[in-house]
């Protein structure tokens, strides 16, 4: 194919494997280097990067060991988003040596602010089972309303805020094993809640809880 202009050659067949050879000017002299030592050794900038599997690569000194395709890990303006194939997919920042993650706006979770304490649902009017979706948030009890701890649904550190929003005293019923109202040592098996009063279920562990705030 001698004498041909480069836009007559045929297109090569993409992607290319790397072993393919490109003539360079390198000090003056014509020499030839594989498509795969173009940027061997040199930093590489780009606006733009697309990658299906990105494995064991170190970029800015941070290694990765993911498949892209998979987690569907973005960056798009400020978000960072997990967004893949995978049915679970964690993100985690690791500030290094002691330094830490700073925002100057607020964190959220699918909760809400992770500073403030979100309400979980709508006020109970009726006897409500405390569930692990209540975990990190408070309840409120309207009329009629009253809560029952279940056994062996926690982890150790779960915790729950109840509101008792009506004008008279409602009931906690403690079915896990153990329930100790703070400061004392005795199991209890109910505990009154007074009105507009707030108390705190601290689980230790699935089967032993301790309540504190208004409640007797």
């Amino acid at each position: 194919m001698a004498d041909l202009k480069i836009s007559q050659l045929p297109a090569a067949t993409t992607p290319l494997a790397g072993t393919e050879v490109l003539p360079i000017v390198q000090s003056g002299t014509t020499k030839q280097v594989a498509v795969n030592d173009l940027t061997a050794g040199k930093a590489v900038s780009a606006t733009s990067l697309s990658a299906t599997t990105v494995t064991a690569t170190t970029v800015n000194g941070t290694t990765f060991d993911t498949n892209i395709a998979a987690a569907g890990v973005t960056l798009a303006g400020t978000t960072l988003a997990a967004d893949g194939t995978d049915t679970n997919i964690s993100l985690t920042l690791t500030p290094k040596g002691s330094g830490v993650v700073t925002t100057a706006a607020s964190y959220n979770d699918a909760a809400g602010k992770l500073r403030a304490i979100p309400q979980s649902g709508s006020a109970k009017t009726t006897s409500y089972t405390l569930a692990t979706t209540d975990v990190g948030e408070f309840i409120e009890l309207g009329a009629s309303g009253a809560i029952v701890v279940p056994d062996a649904t926690f982890s150790a550190g779960d915790a729950v805020v109840i509101f008792n929003n009506t004008s008279s005293a409602a009931t906690l019923t403690l079915s896990i094993t153990t329930a100790y109202l703070g400061g004392t040592d005795a199991d209890k098996a109910t505990l009154s809640l007074a009105t507009r009063g707030v108390c705190t279920i601290l689980f230790i562990s699935g089967t032993v809880c301790v309540v504190s705030g208004n409640v007797t």
